[in-house]
């Protein structure tokens, strides 16, 4: 019995020296990280020493490294009167990293040029002096830079898998001597094997590597202080991941996963930081753009000084209200016959209205997708018509905001106009087309022009109608007909506007010519040339009793209004604004001109 008790305790101690080393025994990878030399300019002191910290602490988070202290790091490399920082030759880290009793030591560099900041790491074996790899990331700011050291982190690990053994197998189900303390964490996956023979040089006989036989993959689900639980993945042959075979980690597809994750994070965080760049260059452009604006106005309010001093500016506006700057550009303008109201659309396809004794809101009306191209308000205030770039018109009724009725028509509506008795709208089309829409019946009649027509007008007794655009001609039709009258000629460039004075008796026109012609459109003669604007002619608002009459034009910086006779077509006076002119309306009584801004609204008294 003693000789078999003897047997056995021989066995168990042979046993015991054979099995894995435990898991209270793992020792964690001691490392060095220098800190990194700048190179550029930097508007923060000492980046180089807060990116190693920052490298430090991902890898100190792995669970796998010891990192020499930084006081400790500084007092060896004083004794060996060495530098601390900059991108060290693999001889002298490894006497560091030797002297320091490291395996590893970091060192590297980090770079600002341009808008981008570079990082490269080298990774130095103590024992060998050799370079173990070499890595460089490059992020848009120092802010971006530190989320890119996990990047730099991930790949030290690979270098430095894991090794362990199987320590239990239940089923499919394994326990391994690694836990917590080791850096194991759930997902992460082993390979399992067995060394085999030595493979040795044919000729030398040198040891070149060991043989290793795959057994299978392993997947964490259970981590413990000093042990973890995995379910086999995958196993050569049944049965054949046993107790006490070799592990080692491997970094699979969720690993590559995760950096092309990251990846694309710092390519969105760039093109942020690149999007922030560009506002910002934006933002200067339009300062300066601003500082020339103010720069034009001053030299404008100068040079009308001077005109007024000579006589040439006979009087100025009198200002009344401003309205609250809008979001968008404001694109048409109509004030109503009564003259309580002004309504305007913009570029964000919106009619807006404001009271024109209080400057309140009234109502906005979400009415076309895209730009609005005119509005125009109906002689008994009760309808409001809007055109848009959706190539829709659209009819309101005011008091109830409400939509009665709508067209869809060929192309971009330019220009439209209510006939005195509302029921019918003349529509000008970006397509050499205008057409006369009876909004009771929704029936229109189409009438061709041989260009684009940007302007149309109804006579007061709807028996004409006026339209003129890119050919430079104005016709007048027959509208229940579609007959043409007569072409009328005069203007070099574009027409942009008419308007019917005098009940009709008279026409007038303003082109890019920078003159408006004051026509008889009975006979079709011309009875003046409205000359007087140096600059191209945006608008022209009439008032209702036909009184009134004037022109607006859009200067650098300012503009410049004339009121004419609509009679004769004879200058009368000269007002000066002290911002440029976009769009025009003028109450019925003519003593108020309502005067558009790009995104604003002012209204003057007009004397």
């Amino acid at each position: 019995m003693r000789i078999v008790a003897s047997i056995i305790a021989l066995l168990w101690l042979l046993v015991a020296s054979a099995l894995p080393v435990s898991a209270a025994e793992y020792r964690k990878i001691k490392v060095a990280v220098l800190d990194f030399q700048q190179q550029g300019s930097f508007e923060t002191a000492g980046v180089g020493r807060i990116a190693a910290e920052w490298l430090t602490t991902s890898l100190v988070e792995t669970g796998r490294f010891e990192i020499i202290e930084r006081r400790l790091l500084q007092q060896i490399v004083d004794e060996q009167k060495m530098g601390v920082s900059g991108l060290l030759d693999p001889s002298s880290a490894s006497r560091i990293g030797r002297l320091l009793g490291v395996k590893t030591v970091v060192t590297g560099t980090i770079q600002h040029y341009e808008n981008t900041f570079e990082l490269n790491v080298r990774l130095i074996n103590v024992e060998t002096g050799a370079i173990v790899t070499a890595d460089r990331i490059k992020a848009g700011s120092a802010s971006s830079l530190r989320n890119q050291v996990s990047r730099i982190t991930t790949r030290i690990v690979r270098h430095f898998p894991l090794q362990g053994y199987v320590v239990q197998r239940t089923g499919n189900r394994v326990m391994i001597d690694l836990g917590r303390q080791s850096g194991v964490s759930p997902g992460l996956q082993f390979s399992i094997f067995l060394e085999g023979k030595p493979l040795r040089h044919p000729k030398t006989g040198e040891v070149l590597s060991i043989e290793r036989i795959e057994k299978g993959t392993l997947t964490i689900t259970e981590v413990r202080e000093k042990t973890a639980l995995a379910t086999i993945t995958t196993e050569s042959c049944s049965g054949c991941i046993q107790e006490g075979q070799q592990i080692s980690s491997v970094f699979v597809e969720e690993a590559q996963r995760r950096d092309e994750l990251q990846q694309q994070q710092d390519e969105e965080r760039k093109r942020l930081e690149q999007e922030q760049d560009d506002q910002k260059k934006r933002d200067q452009e339009h300062r300066k753009a601003e500082e020339q604006r103010k720069k034009r106005e001053k030299e404008a309010a100068e040079r009308s000084k001077r005109q007024a001093e000579q006589g040439q500016i006979l009087s100025g506006l009198i200002s009344v209200m401003t309205f609250p700057a809008q979001k968008e550009s404001l694109t048409g303008l109509a004030v109503s016959p009564t003259g309580k109201m002004v309504a305007a659309g913009d570029n964000d396809g919106r009619i807006m209205a404001w009271d024109l004794k209080t400057g309140q809101q009234l109502f906005m009306l979400p009415a076309h997708k895209g730009e609005v191209t005119a509005v125009d308000i109906s002689h008994d205030g009760r309808l409001l018509a809007s055109a848009g770039k959706d190539k829709r018109v659209t009819v309101w009724n005011i008091s109830r905001q409400q939509q009665v009725a709508s067209l869809e028509v060929k192309e971009k509506p330019t220009d439209i106009e209510f006939s005195r008795s509302g029921q019918q709208l003349a529509i000008g089309l970006d397509n050499k087309e205008s057409w006369v829409w009876n909004i009771a019946n929704n029936r229109s009649r189409t009438v061709k022009s041989d260009d684009d027509v940007l302007a149309v007008a109804l006579s007061p007794d709807g028996h004409l109608l006026a339209t003129g655009g890119k050919d430079k001609l104005i016709s007048l039709w027959e509208p229940n007909s579609g007959r043409l009258l007569r072409r009328l000629s005069g203007h070099a460039k574009d027409i942009r506007m008419l308007t019917f004075v005098a009940g009709g008796r008279r026409l007038v026109s303003v082109s890019d010519d920078k003159q408006g012609i004051l026509w008889d459109t009975k006979n079709g003669t011309q009875l003046r040339i409205m000359g007087g604007h140096d600059d191209q002619i945006v608008h022209l608002a009439v008032s209702r009793d036909g009184r009134k009459l004037v022109s607006g034009e859009r200067r650098r910086g300012d503009g410049l209004i004339i009121l004419w006779d609509p009679e004769t077509g004879r200058e009368l006076r000269r007002y000066r604004t002290e911002k440029r002119v976009d769009l025009m309306g003028m109450t019925p009584d003519g003593t108020l001109l309502v005067i558009g801004h790009d995104k604003e609204l002012s209204v003057y008294q007009l004397n």
